[in-house]
């Protein structure tokens, strides 16, 4: 266990979930509990967010995901959030996170959750060679894909649409544009069916893009469009 940690605590957060048929046609509150296990001594001596964990990102992350998924359990919604931010930070050693659905026992109690401790063991990741790079394959579930989309510089992610995938998309690392714009920060992108979108590494370093797809990835399902720019 790591002896440090950065927590969150009661980060709220409006997002589709449950499997009661009025829950999939609105938004309701969720809290998040999170802890962020690492090794804090590097960022105490220099005073440099490089050398940490940035919690306000982390914020951010975990709302777009859930924004995305729609998840119908708190359990898959935990499991992907684990498994999403172990990859796209790779210096934690553990995730504890709590989710509670103050809605969910209305009346009867305050609320009900979940928690859950994971370590990066508990996600085995591989690689496929990919024409752009690598794609490192963080988690498949039976509703979704999570993906690190490895980009070798100078490499493109050629124009491309969808016409059964749901995409979510964000900036981890590197320097990149995404249609012709160059990215800053997380820059979080909902690709919906038939918008065509592409990346390019304009760097001299790897590059990569979180990707989420719903369903998990259709090989099949990625329409080249040779020649295209996507619009934003």
């Amino acid at each position: 266990m790591a002896r440090d940690a950065i927590r969150i605590r009661d980060l709220e957060l409006a997002c589709t979930i449950g499997i009661n048929p009025d829950e999939r046609t609105r938004d309701q509150p969720l809290l998040a509990q999170i802890e962020l296990g690492l090794d804090l001594s590097a960022a105490g001596r220099s005073g440099a967010i490089a050398d940490t964990c940035n919690y306000d990102r982390v914020a951010d992350e975990v709302a777009a995901l859930l924004k995305f998924r729609r998840y119908r359990l708190l359990e898959s919604a935990a499991e992907e959030l684990s498994a999403m931010l172990l990859a796209v930070h790779p210096d934690l050693e553990t995730v504890r996170l709590r989710l509670d659905k103050p809605e969910a026992l209305r009346g009867r109690a305050a609320a009900a959750g979940v928690e859950v401790l994971r370590r990066p063991s508990d996600f085995p990741r591989y690689q496929e060679t990919a024409r752009f790079g690598t794609v490192e394959v963080v988690l498949e579930t039976e509703e979704a894909g999570l993906y690190l989309l490895h980009v070798a510089p100078g490499a493109s992610i050629s124009g491309h649409h969808h016409q059964v995938m749901r995409e979510l998309e964000w900036h981890v690392r590197g320097e990149l544009t995404r249609c012709g714009q160059r990215l800053v920060g997380l820059s979080p992108i909902v690709w919906t069916k038939g918008q065509v979108h592409d990346y390019v590494n304009t760097g001299a370093a790897l590059a990569t893009v979180f990707c989420c797809d719903q369903p998990r990835f259709i090989p099949a399902d990625e329409i080249l469009v040779e020649g295209a720019s996507g619009q934003v």
